[in-house]
Parts: structure tokens; sequence; C-alpha cells
């Protein structure tokens, strides 16, 4: 395997994939946010082949694969040469079923994980009658260590894709991390970011001791009011989060035909 070097590198892999005019197949995005904290932790890697470039993002139990490819049969043949060291997850994001790369992410001793989908809203979210909740203040770099813990306690690193801390410190920084505390205790989170008229709830927590209080709802309100010309409002959602599913239809959002299989590829003994 051989280091990422950059956004150009990663572009230069698309255009020679398309160069071969035999097809086209990718479930790689680049986000500008998160991607070149990977490339400049050095934890970022890709594998050239035939007609398939696969990288590969490192975390500490497993890794994360992309594929840029002519066909799902080139990638069939990199990922069945990779060493099986560590458990490898791959994100299938689709509109419907994604039946046809499941299917082929079964051939290649993938299993099903989780199935996440996006819910949305559109229109102003914020009305006129929620108000900023004074316990609801921007989250400090003193509170890295404790968000950490939640994220490491509390979420699923396999499905939920976790920032790093140097993330968190920039969603910080951004004034995109909102928090309640009570006592020094963290009650609850959220962060979210807006880019252009689209709002993006990325994570939001309540403490199991502090549920049932109102936490979530001040956070979001929050969030939404500082986003007041936000148009468009998504998230994504495990399906099996029946409550929290509950919660979001509430504020109105709905669920869109969008989805992201989740499977994984156990290591080898």
């Amino acid at each position: 395997m051989h280091k990422v070097q950059s956004y150009e590198q990663i572009q230069e892999f698309i255009v020679r994939i398309r160069s071969l005019s035999s097809g086209f197949v990718t479930n790689f995005y680049w986000d500008e946010k998160r991607h070149p904290y990977w490339i400049g932790s050095g934890t970022f890697f890709f594998i050239e082949g035939e007609g398939c470039i696969l990288l590969l993002h490192q975390n500490i139990s497993f890794y994360n694969l992309y594929y840029i490819a002519t066909s799902f049969e080139s990638v069939s043949s990199q990922v069945n040469m990779l060493p099986v060291d560590s458990d490898i997850i791959v994100d299938i994001v689709c509109r419907g079923d994604g039946i046809k790369e499941r299917n082929a992410f079964h051939d290649m001793d993938f299993i099903d994980y989780c199935h996440l989908y996006r819910m949305s809203h559109v229109g102003q979210m914020a009305q006129e009658d929620w108000w900023e909740d004074a316990n609801v203040k921007y989250a400090s770099p003193k509170d890295i260590t404790i968000i950490r813990k939640v994220f490491q306690d509390e979420f699923d690193p396999l499905c939920e894709q976790l920032p790093s801390d140097k993330e968190i410190q920039d969603f910080i920084e951004r004034n995109q991390l909102f928090i309640i505390k009570e006592n020094g205790n963290l009650c609850g989170f959220l962060i979210s970011e807006q880019d252009g008229v689209t709002w993006y709830l990325r994570y939001w927590y309540t403490s199991p001791d502090y549920r049932n209080r109102g936490i979530g709802a001040k956070l979001l309100k929050t969030s939404l009011i500082h986003s007041i010309d936000s148009k468009r409002q998504i998230f994504w959602v495990i399906s099996e989060n029946e409550n929290a599913i509950k919660r979001y239809e509430h504020y109105g959002f709905k669920r869109e035909n969008m989805n992201d299989f989740v499977m994984i590829k156990k290591k080898t003994n």
C-alpha cells in the first residue's frame, strides 16, 4: 500500500479510470473537511490494479474501503488480494436497495452489518416561537476529552464514522459543536454544519442520565436558530433506531430513498 499524497492525486485516479472507457463505479466522494485529515495523518492509502484503485482509511481496529474502478469485477480482483489482518468496512451508498452492489460484495465475502437511510426536511425549520436556551453553550477545547469518551462508549465506529480529536477541535473552532452541562456533567451535545442553504446534522447525543428533560430539543433548536437561513436539513439515521426516527419525524423530517448499506469483511485468524 502507498500513502495518498493529495486531493490532486485522487483526481488523477478518477481521470485515469474514466479514460479507460470501460465503465465507472465508485463509493468515494471527496470531503474537503475530513479527507485532508486522513492524508495529513498518514492513515489514507491506495492500491492500484487493473481497472481499479482501492483507497483504504486505517482506523484503530479496521479499515474503511473505497473504490474507484471500471466494474465490480475489477474491484473484486483487488479486494481478494488484500491481506485481511484487520476487519474491512465498505459503505454502499445508493438510491434503492443497492442489490447489485451488495451482491457483488457478498461474493467478496463481505456480510451485511448495518443499514442507514437519509432523512430530510425542506424549508425553513426554525420557528418564530423558538428561542436559544441559555443552558446551550459552544463547546470549548477542554470539552474534547469528555466528548471523545462519549464517542468511544456510545457510538458504533463501524457505521457512524466517528470524528478524530482534530475534527472535534475544528468543529469547536468553527462554533459547530453545541453542548449542555450541569454541575460539570455532560448532558448532551450536537454537531452540525451548514453548506450554502443546506444544514447537516452530524451527531446528536443526550446522556442517558438526562433524557426526557428536553436536552435534545434545546440543542436542536439552538443549532437551527443559528442556521435560520437554511432551506434544507438532512442527516443519516440507523434504520433500527426506532426511537430516534420517531423523534425526527416529530420535527417534520421524512425518509428519502437514499441508503447506506454498511458491510464488513472479517479479518482472518
